[in-house]
């Protein structure tokens, strides 16, 4: 087979699913299909680059939905879903007349024997036009189910008014003027609380009860980015690796993308040109270049904000570089004091902390400022990356120098 161009392999920004590269995410893709088959709404979340957008559209095409995106960052900027969905739906020019004309002609005692003829325009109110998109919808599914993807959904959780009418849109769901027209709605975000954010709309409860949460899109198991690494570097671009550098390989991309499709294709796209200029020859030396290209492609800023957080000299043995290394060789989700000093110990044994004094510390500092790496969830005791990039960052910046046991951090150069 002829050797596929960089471009068709590794596509990172593609909005279309990219079949040569798509890994089946069995688990998710039942999930998906059974929620929207379901009796309510469906709420899909995971972190930005997780295959959301890939998944759904994967699962639609393949079993036949019908269905529609709208973005909610243009109804943000319009100030209304409906609207935004109305100019969705009737994008070729064939809408139904957003007001309409009424002509009235005055008694004839005012005037004599003439009659005075006025035209007043009236505009057709919202809900009738998010009558009409359902009614259009229906006829162009072919009078079966419709499922309206509401994208980037976060969006709208500081605006009262627009979450008030996304609230009125999904209470309608069993209204018997709208039930018939068998549209849904898919909300698609990259927070896990968004009942936490529909809390502060008006009837939560009445929302609630109509949103599956469906659970959380993770990245990639090690297994299944070894497929992906065997796919698009052996099978589609040719390149000879033996068994023992194609694992490591794997495992460095699983390792620094955490498993993300949108990174993994990103990283490996940055990888794919620095074989090109090898002659399409892989050496292990290559994820060098590699490193530094996706570091100042993608991870510039959280480089910078990571550096400003290093070197303090707030404790004699460098706590707060201990913990931001140790952030890094953390897999859990969620993060706490405990799991942060069980890795100080392991990987600092000549200046492991006697306790977990001045830890709790350096988490809260990283809570605070314009850009805060770390944020603490509520009523709890445990922290999160405010962005998975950071976590990213922090793995391939930051080594521990063996003599010293000091975290140092790699010099790429951003310009």
């Amino acid at each position: 087979m002829k050797r596929k161009e960089i471009n068709e392999v590794f596509t990172p920004r593609n909005k279309d699913v990219n079949l040569l590269m798509y890994i089946d995410r069995a688990g998710h893709e039942k999930n998906l299909y059974r929620s929207i088959n379901g009796s309510m709404h469906s709420f899909l979340f995971g972190e930005s680059g997780s295959g959301k957008s890939w998944l759904y559209k994967k699962v639609f095409e393949e079993k036949g939905n019908h269905f529609i995106v709208i973005n909610a960052a243009n109804a943000s900027r319009k100030g209304s879903i409906t609207q935004e969905l109305y100019e969705k739906c009737f994008s070729g020019g064939k809408a139904e007349k957003t007001a309409y004309k009424e002509t009235k002609k005055a008694g004839v005692r005012a005037f004599g024997t003439a009659e005075i003829a006025h035209e007043a325009e009236y505009t057709l109110p919202i809900s009738d036009r998010l009558k009409l998109c359902y009614e259009h919808l229906y006829k162009q599914a072919g009078k079966k189910n419709t499922t309206v993807v509401l994208d980037n959904v976060e969006t709208l959780f500081e605006n009262e008014g627009l979450m008030g009418e996304l609230s009125d849109i999904l209470i309608l769901l069993d209204d018997d003027e709208f039930a018939d027209y068998k549209v849904k709605l898919l909300l698609i975000a990259v927070p896990n609380e968004v009942f936490q954010y529909f809390s502060h709309a008006k009837n939560p409860s009445s929302v609630g009860n109509r949103i599956d949460e469906i659970p959380r899109i993770t990245g990639l198991s090690a297994k299944q980015v070894l497929d992906f690494t065997q796919r698009g570097f052996v099978k589609n671009l040719k390149v000879k690796m033996s068994e023992q550098f194609l694992k490591r390989l794997s495992r460095h991309i699983y390792t620094i993308t955490l498993g993300i499709p949108q990174r993994m294709h990103e990283y490996c796209e940055c990888l794919s040109y620095c074989i090109e200029d090898n002659d399409w020859n892989y050496n292990p030396a290559l994820l060098e270049q590699a490193d530094n290209k996706w570091l100042k492609k993608g991870l510039r800023e959280c480089y910078t904000v990571v550096e400003s957080h290093l070197n303090s000299e707030e404790t004699s043995d460098g706590r707060r570089n201990q913990v931001i290394f140790a952030l890094g060789r953390i897999s859990a989700h969620q993060i706490d004091t405990q799991k942060i000093a069980a890795v100080i110990t392991q990987d600092f044994p000549k200046n492991k902390p006697d306790s977990n004094s001045g830890i709790g510390q350096v988490l809260s500092h990283l809570c605070k400022g314009e850009k805060p790496i770390l944020k603490k969830l509520s009523n709890s005791n445990f922290y999160v990356f405010t962005d998975p990039r950071y976590l990213m960052c922090i793995r391939i910046m930051l080594f521990i120098e063996p003599v010293t046991e000091k975290v140092k951090k790699r010099a790429f150069r951003l310009n």
